[in-house]
């Protein structure tokens, strides 16, 4: 997603400066082309009084499974494998804990 915003971005100086004959934009149109090999499928969309909501969507690259949409028993989650993830993002917090212990400690011990 963060390329294709920096491609978007990349594309409309190009367009907006002139370069529209340029080999930079033939190269952004193939990169885009490529992420967008399996953009496919319908979306539904439910319009009322200038608003429009997506009522649902399907696709056959799709990547979302009901079946694998659980933390029920299935051989595709183990939910193991996010204790790395969880640790990994709770590593400054308790860092920042571990520190304000410290410092708190110091304090402690200058106030004797």
């Amino acid at each position: 997603m963060r390329l294709k915003d920096e491609l978007a971005l990349r594309y409309a100086d190009l367009v907006y400066d002139g370069r529209w004959w340029t080999p930079e934009r033939e190269a952004l149109d193939a990169a885009i082309a490529t992420t967008e090999k399996r953009v496919a499928g319908t979306v539904r969309l439910k319009l009322y009084k200038g608003s429009v909501t997506v009522a649902g969507r399907e696709s056959p690259y799709a990547l979302y499974q009901p079946s694998y949409a659980t933390f029920g028993k299935d051989t595709v989650y183990d939910q193991r494998d996010a204790e790395g993830f969880i640790r990994l993002y709770g590593l400054s917090l308790r860092i920042g804990a571990g520190l304000e212990a410290e410092r708190r400690r110091q304090l402690g011990a200058a106030a004797d």
